[in-house]
Order: structure tokens, then C-alpha cells, then sequence
């Protein structure tokens, strides 16, 4: 088995990073705008139902609103800062081998075996490589020649992590 992946690291790929993370990895932030709305349509009810609890309203409001600042300002600077990375415009070249996985990028090279890898999760337009919590490492489906060889990779973490 050798499968050559070719990942463009760019906009459009960090864009994708953040979503398909947003929906498959995240715990809480994709909850946070959800709260946040929540809480405003609680301080609505609560200061319409009972105008001596306007405190308690304001409360709610502010959260609300801090909930739903902070889930679109955190997306706006990790991208931010991923742009401005020396990583942006570049190619790293993943080469899954029977016994070894390769990784060349533009400052580094990595040679590892397949139980560096604790877990692989399929996304709609991806596949996320986790080497341990906290971390992840993504490619994208339409990086692949063959879309069966991301299957073949699950299969060879799942197997590999007992």
C-alpha cells in the first residue's frame, strides 16, 4: 500500500479546517452562538413576564451577547492567524505506507509508524488524523486521487490503536 496525498495549505483550505472542526471536533464553541441566542430570547422573556427582574434580564442579555461575540470573533482570528502563518501558500506531501506513514512539508519531514495516530475521523469533506488529543491534522477529500484510499487509512489507525 502507498498513498500519496498532496495537501494545499490556503484560505480556502483553513476555511474548510474551521467548519468541518466546528462540526466533527468541537465540544463546546459550536454550542456557544446556540447559547447565545438562547440567552437574548430569555432576557426577552423574562423582562416582558416580569418587569421587576430587569436585572436578571440585563444578565441573560449580556451574556447572550457576549456567547455570540465570542464565537464569531474566535473564528475571525484563528484565521487571522493562520494566514499570516509562513505554513499559507505552501504543499505538504503525506505518503501512507504498510508500515510507515512520511510527511514532508516546507520546514519539516516526519517519519512515523501508524500508532502515532490514536484516531481518524471522516468528515463530509475531510478526514481528520489525530495523534493525540487536542490535535489534529486534516486533509482534504479532494486532495486524494483514489477516495477509497481514505477508508483504507481509517482502517489501518483503527486497527493499529489496539
Amino acid at each position: 500500500m502507498e498513498i500519496k496525498v498532496v495537501q494545499k495549505i490556503d484560505k480556502d483550505y483553513y476555511e474548510e479546517f474551521y467548519l468541518e472542526w466546528l462540526k466533527f471536533r468541537s465540544v463546546f464553541k459550536k454550542w456557544e452562538d446556540k447559547i447565545g441566542i438562547s440567552s437574548i430570547l430569555i432576557a426577552i422573556f423574562i423582562y416582558v413576564y416580569s418587569k421587576n427582574l430587569l436585572f436578571i434580564s440585563i444578565g441573560f442579555l449580556f451574556f447572550g451577547i457576549s456567547m455570540i461575540y465570542e464565537f464569531y470573533s474566535s473564528k475571525k482570528k484563528w484565521m487571522k492567524s493562520r494566514l499570516e502563518s509562513k505554513v499559507t501558500n505552501e504543499s505538504v506531501t503525506f505518503i501512507f505506507e504498510e508500515n510507515q506513514i512520511q510527511s514532508n512539508g516546507p520546514f519539516t519531514k516526519m517519519m512515523g509508524k501508524w500508532d502515532f495516530f490514536s484516531q481518524a475521523i471522516e468528515t463530509e469533506k475531510g478526514i481528520f488524523l489525530i495523534p493525540e488529543n487536542g490535535i489534529s491534522i486534516y486533509l482534504q477529500k479532494k486532495s486524494f486521487e483514489n477516495q477509497l484510499d481514505l477508508k483504507k487509512i481509517i482502517t489501518k489507525i483503527e486497527k493499529n490503536k489496539d
